[in-house]
Formats: C-alpha cells, structure tokens, sequence
C-alpha cells in the first residue's frame, strides 16, 4: 500500500474470499490474520485504521463498532451509507472521539478535478450556475455509482443541497428506501434523472442511464461560458462566447499530478490513505470528509423521497 503501513487482519463472512486473499496477498502481508467476526478482529487487533469496504447497506455498525473500539482513524467505502440515520451514526461517531474519517469518493484525490474546480474559482466561466451531469453504461446505478458523480457535483458546486426532484428508474417505484443488494447487480439499485437545487443557487441536472454508452461527463455552465468534462478520459475543454455567435475552444490543462503532493506519484486510493495518516499524525482537514460524502446520501434519499410524492420538488431531509 504504502510506507509504513501493514495489514494485519482481514474480515469476510466467505471463507473462500479469505482463501483467496491469503494467495494472492500472503507473501506481501504475511502478518494479515483472517477473520469472519469484525468485532474479534476489532478486538484482537488494536487497529489504527480500519477499512469498511462491505455492501453499501452494511457501513454504519461496522464504521461505528470500530470507532468505539479505538482506532485512529476511518476509511469507508462509498456512499457513506443509505440512509441519513447511517450516516450521521457514524460522523457522530467519529466526530465525539476526534476520529478523521475520508470516503471513497476517489475522484477527490485525483488532479483533473482539482483543475476543473480552480478554473471555477478564478471566475474563467463567470459565477457558476448550471452543472449537467450524466452517468451511462449497465452499472449506471444511484447508490453504488452514481454517489461518484453526484459528489463531482457537489464538489464543483461548493454549496449544500436544499431541494430536489427526480424519477426513477421503471420497475423501482416502491423504493421508499433503500432495497438494494449491497450494489453487487445493476438490476436491483435504480438509474434515476433528477434535479438538484443549492443553497447558493446552483442548479444541478443528473442523468443515471444504464441504457446509455458507458462514461461520466459534466457540462458546467456560468454565463461567461462552460467547462465540458469527461471524468473517464480525464480531459476538459473550456468553451468561452466570443461575439454573438461564436466560442472559443480551449483545453483546459489537468496534468497527470496527484492532487496529494509529495516527491512520488500517488493517487486514488494510496493518497487517500496517505493524507488519512497524515490527518491522524497531524490533523488538519482531508478533502474527501464524511460530511462532504453525507451531501451525496442527502441527494439519493431525497431521490426516493420525491418518487415517493410523484416526483414532486421535495426539502432533502437534513
């Protein structure tokens, strides 16, 4: 993983996933012991961070139990969880003990996003107003994938969600909550279109399509001009008015470097662990937090919210 750190246990209820870790993995962490109780490994363990990277439904007794047993610092895997009750279960947890906690959002340790939003910021678009998101390919799913570019959106929109309304998939109109699997298929967690409203007043439109071509983009729009993103291909070009009738096309330079510095090049989820110990060793404030991921559960919860009301403009719950 990285320097200075060693995986010393290893939790599944398969056996055979255990079996399967040990070949793969045995000679590079020969201390990893197996186990199919958290709380023994918990218990046994004295861990400093513990990783919940179980089914998406299954985070909060886990993040929460190890909180309480003492470890120093919380990697959960994307979305923090299903419901809000689970997500502030476990920042209540975390924050009460002064534990950091980051979430796999993994973007967020990956430069061409840092890119995009500093273009944002120096005001090359003019105020930002509009962001269009679209999410396609069979795993266009709202809780498992499409937590990844609903927290692109917060992260370019910098504000809270206040409101939205949306429509689900076909076939999902019971889903009042979550009745997922954990996001192992695409045929039991909903595509969706919705509308998102800010509390600064930017307004957010996400498609969720499982029945359109692979990919994540983003069309970020102010009145100046607009940042045409493509998060897989890692490439944006800014659009800039030029006259009444014309634009100007530029590429906007991403660059390849990590967004967590250092004499190496690190991302995804190496530079999330790395900057988490260094949250622990020295504190400070991570850029993927449990509050930034919860902005994300508040959207999709409040998804089935306003299905519930025939897709009515509904508050998002805080």
């Amino acid at each position: 993983l990285t320097a200075g750190v060693d995986i010393v246990g290893v939790c599944d209820l398969v056996p055979e996933l255990l079996d399967g870790f040990q070949r793969r993995w045995g000679d590079r962490w020969p201390n990893a012991k197996p186990y199919t109780d958290y709380r023994e490994m918990l218990e046994k363990e004295g861990l400093d961070i513990l990783s919940v990277v179980t089914g998406d439904d299954k985070h909060a007794d886990i993040a929460v139990d190890g909180v309480e047993a003492g470890v120093k610092g919380l990697f959960v895997e994307k979305p923090l969880a299903t419901t809000l009750a689970d997500a502030d279960r476990i920042l209540d947890a975390c924050e009460k003990r002064g534990v950091p906690i980051s979430v796999g959002h993994i973007q967020r340790w990956m430069q061409p996003y840092h890119a995009v939003r500093e273009t944002i910021r120096m005001g090359d678009i003019g105020p930002l107003h509009n962001i269009i998101a679209v999410l396609g390919g069979p795993r266009a799913m709202l809780f498992r994938n499409g937590t990844h570019t609903l927290d692109g959106i917060c992260f370019f929109a910098e504000s809270d969600p206040v409101q939205v309304f949306a429509r689900l998939e076909d076939g999902f109109e019971d889903w009042d909550k979550y009745k997922g699997d954990g996001g192992k298929l695409p045929m039991n967690d909903p595509g969706v279109s919705g509308f998102i409203m800010f509390r600064n007043g930017i307004r957010a439109y996400f498609s969720a399509n499982k029945n359109t071509i692979t990919g994540s983009t983003y069309e970020i729009a102010g009145p100046k001009g607009k940042i045409l993103f493509d998060r897989g291909a890692g490439l944006a070009d800014l659009l800039q008015a030029d006259g009444p009738r014309e634009t100007k096309r530029h590429r906007l330079r991403l660059g390849r470097t990590p967004y967590y510095g250092g004499d190496f090049e690190i991302v995804s989820y190496v530079a999330a662990y790395v900057e988490l110990i260094g949250l622990i060793e020295n504190g400070g404030q991570g850029v993927s937090t449990g509050r930034d991921a919860r902005k994300a559960v508040q959207i999709m919860t409040g998804f089935l919210k306003s299905q519930q009301a025939g897709s009515a403009l509904v508050d998002v719950d805080d």
